[in-house]
């Protein structure tokens, strides 16, 4: 048994993980494969972060609202506390890179040639993102006057899982290069084998040798290896229906996880990568005061706090209802758009029958004006010329003024009269009646 195990140790030292590396698209701002990763990190992290914050009940608006400033804030602290703690001697760097050919505008409007803290690209700290990441957090929280234990454990459900993601990003780029190991540990074959040409993190120069492969830690992927654990404890503390943690326990809890961690793999960098203040690292120091607030909150949340409430017993019967509820205004939505076009229906058949009501009415008025056409000459021809005896005169009248009545008395008067010659000729437009004068 023992030879079995020795056996066992010397197979597992002597295979090394192989050195992979994923380059970049540079285009003037590089597209790095870094980048996509940690790009899917945040997606993904979203997924648990909505999930748990709707499960307490939390409007859309404001888990929007949220990611945007953490996010946000988070990528620009990461850049420009890299920038200080580890590039503050680039920060006047005049260095120009030539453009390529298809750009047209100043060299100096390039972006690889922007000054350093405009570069977000190049250079991000973990810590700086936490600081950036809290810094925002605290910002919107305080601006929507929100329970801030609540949504710190919603931002670090979501935060933790990105954060895990983004480091199988660090991994596979190999960016995170530590001190070298002993080939012949039994641990050392979670190490990785860099190339000893490429003299990646000087470590050609800080381990000399003739061997082709320098045997190094890749400190992301031991940091990978214990946040896997760390993110299985603290969703399922998140999410399991009973004996919930108290609000804001999750956030301290990850904090008093992962900060010393951390701070013990500082001591795998080589000396030289990163620089030291009164003899710890940025990383370091940062771990310390990490650890020691979230000591000092995690008593005082654990002697008085309580859990948050939420709107269902577990989080999958809030999805349930949330589902429901989506699909009710989905509905309702497709229910008022099929009643705002009966109406507009309705609105056009209404115009429609008012339309052919007055296309009636105008062909009625002009059956009626081309009767009174027709009507006219016929009472034109009609009209005749009475005689009347002496002392009498022609009174034009228009016909439609005359009633039968009166054109039979007028009649029996010009019947007792004496014929006259002494006629005037009536109007060609009107009837004629004479009246005897008295």
């Amino acid at each position: 048994m023992h030879a079995l195990a020795l056996l066992t140790s010397a197979g597992l030292a002597a295979a090394g993980l192989p050195y992979f590396h994923i380059g970049a698209l540079d285009i003037g701002i590089p597209i790095q494969g870094f980048g996509m990763i940690v790009a899917a990190g945040v997606l993904i992290g979203a997924t648990p972060l909505r999930r748990y914050a709707e499960w307490h009940g939390v409007s859309d608006d404001h888990i929007r609202g949220l990611l945007t400033w953490v996010i946000v804030a988070g990528f620009l602290g990461a850049h420009e506390f890299d920038v200080l703690a580890y590039q503050f001697d680039r920060i006047g760097d005049a260095t120009m890179v030539q453009p390529a050919g298809w750009w047209f505008l100043p060299s100096a409007l390039w972006p690889s040639n922007w000054p350093l803290v405009l570069r977000i690209w190049d250079g991000i700290s973990s810590y700086g993102g936490f600081i950036g990441g809290a810094i925002g957090f605290a910002i919107y929280v305080w601006w929507k006057r929100l329970p801030a234990r609540l949504f710190a454990d919603i931002t670090i459900v979501g935060l933790l899982p990105a954060f895990t993601i983004g480091r199988i990003a660090c991994t596979v780029v190999s960016d995170h290069i530590g001190a070298a190991a002993d080939p012949g540990a039994w641990y050392s074959f979670l190490a990785m084998d860099y190339p000893r040409k490429l003299n990646l993190a000087h470590l050609g120069e800080t381990y000399p040798g003739t061997s082709e492969f320098i045997r190094a830690w890749n400190l992301g992927l031991l940091e990978l290896l214990y946040l896997v654990p760390v993110c299985a404890i603290v969703l399922t503390l998140a999410f399991r229906p009973s004996k919930r943690p108290p609000a804001g326990f999750l956030t301290v809890l990850t904090g008093v996880l992962y900060a010393p961690v951390r701070f013990f793999l500082e001591f795998l960098r080589p000396g030289h990568t990163d620089p030291p203040y009164w003899g710890l690292t940025f990383a370091q120091w940062s771990s310390l005061l990490a650890f020691a607030f979230a000591l000092f909150v995690a008593r005082r949340i654990l002697q008085a706090g309580k859990p948050a409430d939420t709107v269902t017993r577990t989080s999958r019967e809030a999805q349930e209802r949330l589902k429901i509820i989506l699909r009710e205004d989905e509905e309702a939505h497709k229910q008022q758009g099929a009643d705002r076009q009966a109406e507009a229906e309705r609105k056009q058949a209404e115009i429609a029958r008012a339309r052919a009501e007055r296309e009636r009415e105008d062909a009625a008025l002009a059956a009626e004006a081309a009767l009174a056409g027709k009507q006219a000459p016929a009472d034109e021809a009609s009209t005749k010329r009475n005689t009347v005896g002496p002392g009498a005169v022609d009174c034009v009248i228009p016909a439609h003024h005359v009633t039968g009545e009166e054109f039979r008395l007028d009649t029996e008067k010009f019947a007792s009269t004496k014929p006259t010659t002494d006629l005037i000729r009536p109007s060609p437009a009107t009837t004629t009646k004479s009246v005897p004068l008295m």
